[in-house]
């Protein structure tokens, strides 16, 4: 009888340790259930200075996704950036660690707002090319995408 009980509880601390793994590995990649749509960068000046790219996403999931970070081909360094504009008028810029998608929410990067800094090009973005980037996820699944390059002025994916 003892002998079964010690097998019962060695089965039991198994399934313990086990279970947690197999349960994590059905989980969802974040990367999976976003659409990526209207992608879009500025044209640079040169190398020297940055310049910004914008795009929209929309979580097709049902759970909460968390966009961690962006990386480039074009950029030694990318970043989310946030825009705001205080009630005296005054706009700043900061980086942001993360941004959240709640499920079936849409996430616009536009100008005045969320949008992807572009820093230390490695060439410059010339108008009518095209780079790629990825988004990262919480979960550390990545989303490639294409970016068109428009002009400098552009304001958004439908300047011509």
């Amino acid at each position: 009888m003892r002998y079964l009980s010690l097998n019962a509880r060695v089965i039991a601390t198994f399934i313990a340790i086990m279970l947690p793994s197999v349960l994590s590995a059905q989980e969802v990649i974040q990367s999976e259930l976003v659409q990526v749509s209207s992608s879009w960068a500025r044209a640079s000046v040169g190398t020297m200075r940055p310049t910004a790219a914008y795009l929209t996403v929309v979580n097709t999931g049902e759970q909460m996704i968390t966009i961690t970070g962006v990386v480039s081909e074009i950029a030694g360094r990318s970043s989310i950036h946030e825009t705001s504009v205080s009630a005296e008028g005054v706009g700043t810029m900061k980086p942001v660690k993360e941004v959240h998608l709640s499920p079936g929410g849409t996430l616009e990067f536009k100008p005045g707002s969320y949008h992807i800094m572009l820093m230390e090009l490695n060439e410059p973005l010339l108008e009518g090319a095209s780079t790629s980037m990825s988004l990262m996820f919480e979960d550390g699944s990545q989303k490639l995408f294409s970016v068109p390059i428009l002009s400098i002025g552009a304001r958004s994916a439908d300047a011509k």
